[in-house]
């Protein structure tokens, strides 16, 4: 059985699904479920269905980066992101302070922390050749 290499593209597939998932459920911009699910009772089966989709995807990416980070691995990538978050707005000068800036970055943070999770069994198993297994219990 041929396993395929995992490489950079991997990574960026894994952080574009974590950031559309994370900004799908609520973003500042007022085009998030949580916006359409405020805005009245139509489509109350859609909305329900959809709801339940992204609180399923949503767990298991929390219950997959736990498993793989744990809460140490999880404090680390959220100091960094917001490490990098704090130097890029400096360098660009946009006010970290401001409402809507800090729910972004708070957002991608969250995004980032997914993306470290999903990706560091294969970046770990690349560089050291260690195959991660979860046992099953019944």
């Amino acid at each position: 059985m041929s396993v395929a290499p995992f490489n950079w593209r991997g990574v960026v597939a894994r952080g574009l699904f974590s950031l559309f998932i994370v900004f799908a459920i609520y973003n500042p911009s007022g085009t998030s479920y949580l916006h359409w699910v405020l805005g009245g009772f139509d489509w109350f089966w859609a909305k329900l269905a959809i709801g339940a989709v992204l609180a399923t995807i949503l767990i298991l990416l929390w219950r997959t980066t736990m498993g793989v980070l744990g809460r140490t691995g999880v404090a680390l990538v959220l100091l960094f992101s917001i490490g990098t978050s704090v130097t890029l707005a400096q360098l660009t000068g946009q006010p970290l302070l401001d409402g809507a800036t800090l729910l972004i970055w708070a957002l991608v943070s969250i995004a980032a922390v997914f993306t470290a999770g999903l990706s560091y069994s294969h970046l770990d198993h690349r560089l050291t050749g260690i195959t991660h297994t979860e046992e099953v219990k019944k």
